[in-house]
């Protein structure tokens, strides 16, 4: 799976993928509906073809983009081995030979085409070819649009998982180097406690030395309330 895919770009897919699971059913429903009830020798109509070429195009499309991206719309091709797997019929979580959803998808659009140009032009199908037509759009097809909607979904979940794990050591290490910035300012400090106190020993000597030490004790006690601050903000991450 690729990395740095945004949250709003693994939504745009999914939207995409659950689109196209709504598609197919729509498009097997009205074309499994006219072959059986419209009258032979007659088409369709100009309405109900460009309904349905319409659907059968933003399917078409829809497929296309969830393998190969769309530039024109911010969408990378997004390389997703879960996908790949329902796409080219890999073996399953469990092991078993899974059917290739490509060929399955390919097979879809075919059988549609033939369907609708059958429409267009008068002809109507059968009642058994017709039965299986519906049999296969309800299954195999709803089935392998399925895997690909909860492939996507898995991909999203295991992104997010890893941000968090990246982030949650992300602060670690902040939270280590304000503990380091804790202990060098503490350290400063102390320096400065003893230099204060051998300028004091110098007399008249040492003002311009003690009044250097003050400012280094001052600036040490801005940075440890600073590093405290992060700490605080961290733990609220």
């Amino acid at each position: 799976m690729e990395a740095d895919i945004s949250e709003n770009i693994f939504a745009r897919l999914i939207n995409i993928a659950g689109r196209q699971r709504m598609l197919s059913q729509r498009i097997g429903f009205i074309i499994s509906m006219l072959h059986n009830t419209s009258e032979p020798g007659h088409d369709i109509g100009d309405d109900l073809s460009a309904l349905l070429k319409n659907a059968v195009n933003d399917f078409t499309l829809g497929y296309a983009i969830l393998l190969q991206g769309d530039k024109d719309q911010g969408l990378p091709q997004f390389a997703s081995a879960r996908v790949a797997n329902v796409l080219d019929g890999r073996s399953d979580a469990n092991g078993s030979e899974a059917s290739s959803g490509r060929a399955t998808i390919d097979r879809f659009l075919l059988e549609t085409g033939a369907a609708l140009v059958d429409l267009t032009n008068g002809r109507r199908r059968g009642g058994q070819q017709m039965s299986d037509y519906s049999a296969f759009v309800l299954g195999p097809v709803l089935q392998t649009l399925q895997k690909i909607v909860e492939a996507l979904e898995a991909d999203f979940e295991d992104e997010m998982l890893a941000r968090r794990t990246r982030r949650s050591a992300d602060v670690e290490l902040v939270k280590m180097a304000a503990g380091e910035i804790q202990k060098a300012s503490k350290f400063s400090r102390m320096i400065a406690l003893n230099a204060k106190i051998s300028a004091n020993r110098a007399g008249p000597h040492g003002l311009e030395f003690g009044a250097l030490t003050e400012e280094i004790k001052k600036i040490s006690n801005n940075i440890t309330e600073s590093s405290q601050e992060i700490m605080r903000h961290l733990d609220h991450v």
